[in-house]
């Protein structure tokens, strides 16, 4: 049938040529004038990183498994779990479906169209009408077949631009993919560091908790020696009953992190019963890679993905622009009709037809018009948003290095504070012992310790979860 139909294409007349060429001129008076985009994107090698990225050490990207470095296996485990069974990431991979199956849908558009159509069916003439004899006014079987055959040929190319901008909205919704794999990855790395902090507070309300219980046996016992008074014992008690509570709330964070983590791997809560305690200990070295702008457009995928949605946008201003110009389809139809089935596929059944259909696009009161302006509006959008991204990625390294930087410092001198502390204990117990000072000297002491180890705890924990957003920052080692 192919070979037919370019033989009647190759029949057409000069003067049919010339009509045709008068009829694509004519489409001109669909105008596109004044309608263009608007917005650039920008270059990131040209914005200023600031002093916190320029004075940052040099390393390498952050690999993969860039949570290794805490060395700590249960939290490999845990982030391995993640990634196989979330929720969110079987989301993702389902609108990577979805978007192929859109730009295969697309690209069916490009290629020439075959279909076969039958019907039988029994019917009775009327006899009032052009039906001659014998078949007006009588019942007969009304038979046909019929292949046909047509083709867009796409002369401004407008199905492949959408199939392109097809295409790469499917490598988009990849890329998005990407995207929630290493923001599940974080996830569950600062949930599982906030829950070595829940750990490490509840440490500091049980010692608290002990602390008071003895300063009030000691209290008791000097009543007893009649060198207390009762308001030192109400004293003491005082403090109890919010000690108490403050070691209830300990034990509730750490329940709501473990549960935190297993909606994050997509288990049920009781999947994280045998969770032991974290131990996380961070020894990497912390810095920026070098060209740091220019390289986060191809480790970034959130980056990655909007320029594709710019590219797309392009895409779909090509279509846009096609569609003013006239739309050529080749048709082609050969088969059989016959009242009966007697000579029904013979050759005085026959019927065949080819031929050009031409739209021209002269006046729609502005459809085209509006279609181009909204793929043009679209596109700058994406260009917009593309820019954002690319300025609030260079936010998030800066941000992130600076409170890592910050968060150091100070657990350096909370660690200086803690051994301070922890000497003044040491010099106080030796004293008690020794008879030459009252317990309750020793208990301020390891009050002042605990509420110097509670101040590390909390730089450590701020100084770790810095660090995890300054890998996401960083792309998340992807590649």
């Amino acid at each position: 049938m192919i070979s037919f139909f370019i033989h009647i294409v190759r029949k057409l007349t000069i003067r049919q040529l010339i009509i045709w060429q008068a009829m694509l001129l004519l489409s001109g008076c669909a105008d596109m004038n004044g309608i263009g985009t608007q917005s650039r994107p920008l270059d990131p090698a040209r914005l200023s990183a600031g002093n916190a990225i320029q004075t940052a050490d040099l390393v390498a990207w952050p690999n993969q498994q860039w949570w290794t470095a805490c060395h700590d296996v249960q939290l490999d485990r845990l982030v391995a779990q993640a990634v196989a069974g979330s929720p969110r990431l079987q989301t993702a991979r389902d609108r990577i479906a979805l978007a192929q199956a859109i730009a295969q849908g697309q690209h069916a558009g490009l290629g020439p169209q075959l279909g076969i159509d039958a019907s039988a069916s029994r019917d009775r003439f009327t006899d009032l009408q052009f039906i001659p004899p014998p078949w007006a006014g009588n019942t007969y079987w009304n038979n046909s077949v019929a292949a046909s055959l047509s083709w867009d040929l796409d002369l401004w190319g407008r199905q492949k631009a959408n199939w392109q901008a097809a295409l790469d909205e499917a490598s988009a919704a990849s890329i998005d993919a990407e995207e929630v794999r290493i923001e599940l990855e974080t996830a569950i790395v600062r949930s599982y560091f906030r829950l070595a902090l829940a750990y490490a507070r509840r440490d500091v309300a049980r010692a608290r908790l002990d602390d008071l219980q003895e300063k009030l046996v000691i209290e008791r016992q000097g009543e007893q020696a009649g060198l207390a008074t009762q308001l030192a014992i109400s004293s003491a008690e005082d403090p109890l009953p919010l000690a108490r509570a403050e070691l209830s709330a300990a034990d509730e964070a750490i329940a709501h992190l473990k549960n935190e983590l297993a909606a994050l791997a997509g288990t049920g809560p009781g999947a994280m019963d045998h969770l032991q305690r974290p131990q996380p200990v961070l020894n990497a070295p912390i810095g920026l890679p070098d060209h740091l702008p220019a390289h986060l457009l191809g480790r970034r995928p959130d980056i990655s993905a909007q320029r594709l949605r710019v590219e797309a946008g392009m895409q779909r201003i090509h279509a846009a622009r096609a569609a003013f110009y006239p739309d050529v389809n080749l048709n082609a139809m050969a088969g059989f009709q016959a009242i009966g089935f007697a000579q029904w596929l013979s050759q005085a059944a026959l019927m065949t037809g080819a031929g050009p259909a031409i739209s021209l696009p002269l006046f729609d009161s502005g459809r085209r018009r509006a279609g181009l302006s909204v793929a043009t509006s679209t596109r700058d959008l994406a260009v917009d948003q593309y820019n954002e991204t690319v300025v609030q990625a260079l936010r998030d390294v800066a941000d992130q290095l600076v409170a890592f930087r910050s968060a150091t410092r100070q657990q350096e001198q909370a660690e200086s504070a803690v051994q301070n502390a922890r000497h003044t204990l040491a010099l106080a117990t030796e004293a008690w012992r020794a008879g030459l000072s009252d317990e309750r000297l020793v208990l301020a002491a390891r009050d002042k310790e605990l509420a110097a180890q509670t101040a590390l705890d909390e730089y450590n924990a701020r100084r770790l979860d810095s660090w995890a957003r300054l890998m996401l920052a960083l792309g998340g080692g992807s590649q």
